[in-house]
């Protein structure tokens, strides 16, 4: 997908998905689903990067004219690319943070190993994903109160 829409942030949401791999893969491995107070948050992680996956998937159809027709059409493809990656960086950074509390938390990893897990989530990569931000959330903003359109007439 980001090979084919670059903007869409298929490539955070990718990210997000890799983190998700790496926090469930860990959880496994030391038995934390059998504490239900950690399964249900592997869901709620599982649930944001699914979304931020879907949502990017759903910015590229709509940049391709492939948007399904019964689909809701209130942002134009630029506007829905930015919302994407807005909730990519977020799903990406709270997989990645939380998944990391939760499997330390519940001693999933002992502290000669947190280095590697932070590595292996690839957190430095997620932060630097968090450029950006503030840009995309200001053109949402304008796009919401109608400010894009009139900032296009002035000019």
């Amino acid at each position: 997908m980001h090979a084919r829409h670059a903007n869409t942030g298929a490539d955070i949401a990718a990210l997000a998905l890799h983190a998700l791999a790496e926090v469930m893969e860990k959880a496994r491995v030391a038995r934390l689903t059998r504490y239900q107070h950690i399964l249900l948050r592997l869901g709620e992680l599982i649930a944001y990067a699914e979304c931020a996956g879907s949502l990017a998937g759903r910015a590229g159809c709509l940049a391709e004219g492939k948007l399904n027709e019964k689909a809701n059409r209130r942002f134009d493809a630029p506007a829905l690319a930015a919302i994407s990656r807005i909730f990519a960086r977020d799903a990406a950074l709270k997989v990645a943070e939380e998944g990391l509390r939760w499997v330390i938390g519940a001693g999933g990893v002992n502290d000669g190993e947190i280095a590697g897990l932070e590595a292996s989530l690839g957190l430095p990569a997620i932060h630097r994903a968090q450029s950006g931000l503030i840009s995309d959330l200001d053109y949402v903003a304008d796009v919401l109160y109608g400010r894009a359109a009139k900032t296009a007439l002035a000019a």
